[in-house]
């Protein structure tokens, strides 16, 4: 059946007058009020055309649908054909808590659309937004926004292209590039980068999904997918993340990372690696200031002369800057520069100001005195990996306190006992608790109540011999004061040197934690461990838990390793205790040098191991060469040595006290002695380029080896690898106590008796086999060395019978 035709009524008005224009029939009301299905029209005046069921009105217009939904502006024309209304100047739509203004509104009645492209601005509580075309649902009470969006927030400013936003629950959607500014001051300075995610205005939570980048000073977080709660100061990125400190100098990234903003903390797991950027060259002492000649004097050759006295006379010291030739003052340092190569020449001319513009137009000035940087800094970075890494900014003096923390989490109490049990009720079963061990305190504690008071000696008065005058305190004083120096740079140890930390309590620190699995690798050094932490104080990577670092071809190993950075370059290096080092030569990997001790301090130059200091108990095996071969072996123990490095060999070793050594040919010494105690080496655990450390690039290296293979037999048809059994670790194994196989021997029967003999029935089809495994060739042994089998054969000690 055809639906009926909606008709406009009109319902009430003050007055009606019926006109003709263009020769049609209207009718002029005023204070009119005009109604169609569930919308009420109302205006000042208007010229109703009944036939085509259209209207214009003009003056104060209001449109109410419902209860909450109502329009206002100064002029309207509706069509009840199509119920489409043309709102124009100062148009507000009101719907609730929802206000949106413009000039130039078209509205459909029936559906409760709204449409607007000369810009318009919608308020809704404490947000405002402006664009410059908006589309507004009455029914949905959702707005879409193109083109210069611009939301305002209590807390944030979002700029965007495209944006949804939904006056109902107050939840923006992007739909492009969106930038997210909090408030600008010091402690809230952050921004959100999207392009695609939501934010509620509410509950200030943001979930982003498509490139997003959150900033705050010089840290940035970036992730495949994000959220973040403005409010707790949380935030959560998953795949593919980076988070990177410009100021600091370092980078993190992974799979999932964590941020805590009052903390200033982030925490990344799931591939987790971190970089921290080096330099291969020292640009913290390019020093470009150098002697300025007078070039207004110098200019002149009649001046020159001139110059030279004036220069002597005001400062004799710099009397070589200006000598006509290099060779007139052999004390001249190297950066002076002779006269004859300053520029010289006409006085400068305003037209010769202006030719020297034009030849030297579009290079630059070449400052006489000032020698060029052209030299690139070449960044060498470490790159660390570990399954969970975590980074924070702390104040000095937190810092310190969280140390202390560690250090005393380490110390038990042993003056705090236990509760005793007070049983109320009869119990069936008495728990006991084990024996603790008790430690003997009757050995003397030298330093039990501190270190002992200095001994202090009576002073003595000076003594006067006749006709002489005592000495002055003063001298004396000094005379003191230069020995005690004396004294104290004796004592100074390089071993045991460090250097002291000046810092205010207030300064910011970065430090980096890294727990299970770390491993660091750079150009010129890699290393592992269980865990590290690193910190910007000292600039000291700190390694726990069996580290080994490998150098220029030696093996670094302790209980604890430190590696300490100086003007963003490895400078020096502790071990302790239970230091170990082994080093080899090229084309040999079965000879060993290698040094122990209790402590070991090296120091590096421009990155290269350059001398290394064991102390306490040190020992060292060093193998000598003649012509490429080994001639002998010496076996050294002494409290302290010191061994100098050079393009990754040892040069010499030095003996600073005590030595013992035995040397000799290889046939003198067993195989024991060719082996320190706590000999270890792993050189395929080193990460031999930052791909092995990074592990996502393993991921994706073995998968694309993987593919297309046939699968292996012994291996599931699943992706999971089959059970193998791991071999044994024959690091810690001495080449000496290799075990040979055992062979048992055979009974001898030739003295049993021909009558005690028992034959063993055999049957027919196994003699056969029996006379062929009797007349078959001697088996061959397997070589210990090798694994294969030898070319000799066992020789039988049994003659035939003739």
């Amino acid at each position: 059946m055809a639906q009926k035709k909606s008709v406009i009524n009109l319902i009430s008005s003050k007055s009606i007058q019926g006109v003709k224009i263009n020769g049609v029939d209207m009718l002029k009301v005023y204070g009119g009020t005009f109604q169609q299905d569930y919308s009420t029209l109302r205006s000042d005046s208007a010229y109703f055309h009944q036939a085509e069921n259209t209207f214009d009105a003009f003056g104060h217009v209001m449109i109410t649908q419902g209860d909450t939904l109502n329009i206002y502006s100064d002029k309207l024309n509706y069509n009840g054909n199509t119920k489409i209304a043309i709102l124009t100047d100062h148009v507000r739509m009101v719907d609730k808590d929802a206000t949106l203004s413009t000039n130039y509104l078209t509205y459909n009645t029936a559906t409760k659309f709204g449409t607007y492209t000369g810009g318009g601005k919608l308020v809704n509580k404490d947000n405002t937004l402006t664009s410059q075309n908006g589309y507004y649902f009455a029914n949905t009470r959702d707005s879409y926004f193109r083109y210069n969006v611009v939301l305002l927030t209590p807390d944030a400013t979002i700029k965007t292209d495209t944006l949804r936003y939904n006056t109902g629950s107050r939840i923006a959607y992007f739909y492009g590039p969106t930038h997210i500014y909090g408030k600008k001051t010091a402690k809230d300075n952050d921004t959100l980068y999207t392009e695609n995610g939501t934010y509620n205005t509410i509950t200030e939570q943001a979930f982003f999904g498509k490139k997003n980048l959150y900033s705050q000073g010089t840290k940035t977080l970036k992730g495949d997918s994000m959220f973040y709660d403005r409010k707790k100061g949380y935030g959560r990125a998953v795949k593919h993340i980076t988070f990177n400190d410009n100021e600091q100098k370092m980078t993190l990234k992974g799979d999932l990372g964590t941020y805590y903003k009052t903390e200033e903390r982030t925490v990344v797991t799931e591939n987790a690696y971190g970089i921290i950027v080096t330099e291969e060259r020292d640009s913290s002492k390019n020093d470009s200031v150098h002697i300025k000649p007078d070039l207004k004097t110098a200019n002149g050759k009649a001046n020159a002369k001139k110059t030279v006295a004036d220069t002597a006379k005001a400062h004799p010291g710099r009397l070589a800057a200006v000598s006509n030739k290099p060779g007139d003052n052999p004390k001249a340092p190297a950066n002076t520069i002779p006269l004859k190569e300053l520029p010289t020449g006409k006085h400068d001319t305003l037209a010769n100001k202006k030719a020297n513009k034009t030849k030297t137009k579009g290079k630059p000035a070449d400052i006489p005195g000032v020698k060029k940087d052209s030299v690139k800094i070449k960044h060498d970075s470490v790159y660390m990996t570990a399954d969970t890494l975590e980074t924070r900014i702390l104040t000095y003096k937190d810092l310190t306190i969280l140390q202390e923390k560690i250090r005393l989490a380490h110390i038990k109490d042993t003056t705090i006992r236990p509760p005793s049990i007070v049983y109320k009720k009869p119990v069936r079963f008495i728990e006991l608790s084990a024996p603790k061990w008790v430690a003997d305190t009757n050995f003397l504690h030298r330093d039990m109540f501190g270190k002992p008071k200095p001994k202090t000696e009576p002073e003595k008065k000076p003594k006067t011999e006749a006709g002489k005058k005592p000495a002055k305190p003063a001298a004396q004083l000094r005379k003191l004061s230069k020995q005690d120096s004396l004294k104290q740079a004796k004592k100074v140890d390089s071993v045991y040197l460090t250097r002291k930390v000046v810092l205010s309590d207030t300064s910011r620190i970065r430090i980096l934690s890294a727990f299970h699995h770390v491993k660091l690798f750079k150009s010129d050094l890699q290393g592992k461990s269980d865990s590290a932490f690193y910190s910007t104080s000292d600039s000291t990577i700190r390694l726990y838990v069996s580290p080994i670092v490998w150098t220029q071809g030696s093996q670094l190993s302790g209980d604890t390793i430190n590696l300490q950075m100086k003007n963003k370059k490895f400078d020096n290096m502790e071990s302790f205790p239970n230091a170990f080092v082994v080093n080899i030569d090229k084309g040999d990997s079965t000879h060993f040098n290698q040094s122990a001790g209790k402590k070991m301090r090296g120091f590096f130059n421009n990155s290269k191991l350059e001398r290394l200091f064991i102390d306490g108990n040190a020992e060292t095996i060093y193998f000598s060469r003649d012509s490429g071969k080994i001639s002998g072996m010496q076996r050294s123990l002494s409290s302290r040595i010191r061994i100098n490095f050079k393009d990754g060999k040892v040069t010499n070793l030095v003996f600073l006290s005590k030595p013992e050594h035995r040397y000799g040919p290889l046939e003198k010494f067993t195989e024991d002695d060719k082996i320190l105690k706590g000999f270890i080496w792993k050189p395929k655990e080193r990460p031999v380029s930052k791909e092995a450390v990074i592990p996502t690039f393993n991921k994706s290296a073995s998968a694309k080896s993987n593919k297309g293979k046939p699968p292996v037999a012994g291996k599931s048809s699943s992706n999971k690898p089959a059970d193998i059994k791991a071999a044994k670790d024959t690091s810690a194994v001495k080449p000496g106590n290799l075990a040979m196989p055992v062979i048992k021997s055979a009974k001898d029967t030739s003295a049993a008796k021909p009558g005690n003999l028992t034959l063993p029935v055999i049957k027919a089809d196994s003699i056969k086999s029996k006379t062929d495994s009797i007349f078959s060739r001697p088996k061959k042994l397997p070589d210990v060395k090798t694994g294969k089998d030898s070319a000799s054969t066992i020789k039988s000690d049994i003659k035939p019978v003739q």
